[in-house]
């Protein structure tokens, strides 16, 4: 048996180290190859056309869709979906507190079940002539909640009350 080298079932420290590195290296490059094809768009909010949504919608739905006419600058709509009786409206502020409107055939009581679980009704407020029922979330959530001949509107929301209500008065059916 010769001393100067290792011997199979018992490597030298050396060669340890050697492999240790040589692992390392292939984990870069493919970390590296990894990061040069593929791409952070910094927002991993897709936006959606949210007035096409709704042009599609209103001339099919039993009821006034409501949407905003526009968005405030740095606000995007990231969900838009119609299904008969029912219209969803997600939208993100500019500091990326969420509001989210449904309109949708069901009692209130449903409603809150669905959408605000766990709200508890603070009042109410008066928003363009119409009153609408106030809840405060436990997570700091803002609901507003309207019902009109069987179809209650809900807007949910993590955005300051002031910002939700100026949101709401801001929906138009046309």
């Amino acid at each position: 048996m010769s001393s100067s080298g290792s011997t199979r079932g018992n490597p030298a420290m050396a060669d340890i180290v050697r492999s240790m590195v040589v692992i390392a290296l292939i984990i870069l490059v493919v970390y590296g190859i990894g990061k040069f094809f593929t791409s952070d768009s910094g927002d991993p909010v897709e936006p959606v056309d949210y007035a096409q949504a709704v042009a599609q919608a209103r001339p099919v739905a039993d009821f006034p869709v409501l949407a905003p006419t526009s968005l405030p600058k740095g606000w995007r709509a990231n969900a838009a979906r119609f299904e008969p009786g029912s219209w969803h409206l997600g939208v993100l502020t500019d500091d990326d507190k969420y509001i989210g409107l449904e309109q949708v055939r069901l009692t209130s009581k449903r409603a809150i079940e669905t959408f605000a679980e766990g709200s508890k009704r603070t009042g109410s407020v008066e928003i363009d002539g119409a009153t609408w029922s106030l809840r405060k979330g436990p997570d700091g959530r803002t609901t507003l909640l309207h019902t009109e001949s069987g179809r209650t509107t809900l807007v949910n929301a993590t955005a300051p009350q002031s910002v939700v209500e100026d949101y709401v008065s801001s929906l138009s059916a046309s």
